[in-house]
């Protein structure tokens, strides 16, 4: 009898465990479309101090791409973007493989950076970094680095949260530095000094901030009826968005957008319900349902999990 009981608690769990796996975030809402511009260097005399700003945006671009949170959108690589879109056009590579003008995604949330401190208290040079080509110090090194972030939402220009995230590092004396005019942040050599440690160590607090200030946020895509063939319901979300067969959605239509007189704002609109479908073929990126309740379903109408 024991022996049952454990193997029907081993079998619920490993059902469990498969539907986490085939749905790990039930219904969750699509990624946000999030592009991070370079950041503004307003630390002054810092040697190599062009690269920065286009550094530290990078490094925060690698990281929040790395949390799987977000659809990263490439803003400070966007000439090469157009210049390969651009070739395509030209007739120089072949149609079937040219990159497509048109297609590119917009940001939905924009994050702007400043550079505000930057230094090395080994160097002794006010607040920027001064440190010969090679250098070996007996002293310890203290670094701090401080990066002012803005999260703005695309829509409004709306500043949605900011924060300073600062970070210091200290070295043991007797380590070796290495620097240039066109040292870059990030680099390997970089990464292994205190001012890299620092460096990195702001920005997974900047990615943290962001991270938790967006997830309050009302921003992510909402489901939408794309086209409705007959009593065949297309979805714009998929396994992407964490639908799944069977999973039911109420239809509304959306009303009239509700405009505050005093600030402009849109406060959202008066949506009225209409119906239920029920998810039957669920692709990555899009879902086909059947109406469960309700009809005259249109494009654009609005799904919402209850």
């Amino acid at each position: 009898m024991k022996t049952d009981k454990r193997l029907m608690v081993l079998f619920i769990l490993c059902m469990a465990v498969s539907f986490a796996a085939y749905c790990p975030d039930v219904l969750a809402a699509g990624k946000l479309r999030v592009s991070v511009t370079a950041f503004k260097n307003k630390v002054k005399h810092v040697y190599g101090g062009r690269n920065i700003g286009k550094g530290m945006a990078e490094m925060l671009t690698t990281e929040l791409a790395r949390t799987g949170r977000f659809i990263v959108l490439e803003r400070i690589a966007i000439g090469d973007v157009v210049g390969e879109q651009a070739l395509g056009q030209s007739g120089l590579v072949r149609q079937e493989s040219a990159a497509r003008s048109g297609q590119m995604l917009g940001a939905q949330v924009i994050i702007r950076g400043a550079v505000t401190e930057f230094s090395d208290a080994a160097s002794g040079v006010g607040g920027g970094v001064q440190i010969k080509r090679f250098g070996m110090s007996g002293q310890s090194k203290n670094a701090h680095v401080g990066v002012d972030v803005r999260v703005i939402d695309a829509a409004t220009g709306q500043v949605i949260a900011s924060t300073y995230a600062s970070a210091k590092a200290r070295s043991a004396g007797g380590r070796v530095s290495y620097a240039s005019p066109n040292f870059q942040i990030g680099g390997g050599m970089f990464s292994s000094t205190p001012l890299g440690q620092a460096t990195r160590s702001a920005i997974a607090d900047a990615v943290s901030f962001i991270t938790a200030s967006l997830a309050r946020q009302d921003l992510a895509p909402k489901l939408r009826i794309v086209k409705v063939d007959g009593s065949r319901i297309y979805v714009n979300g998929g396994r992407d968005a964490g639908l799944y067969r069977g999973a039911q959605l109420f239809v509304y239509s959306e009303g009239e957008s509700l405009i505050d007189p005093e600030t402009g704002m849109n406060l959202g609109s008066s949506d009225e319900q209409t119906g239920i479908i029920e998810i039957e073929t669920v692709k990555e990126k899009f879902s086909i349902g059947y109406p469960v309740t309700g009809r005259r379903f249109r494009r654009g109408d609005l799904l919402k999990t209850r």
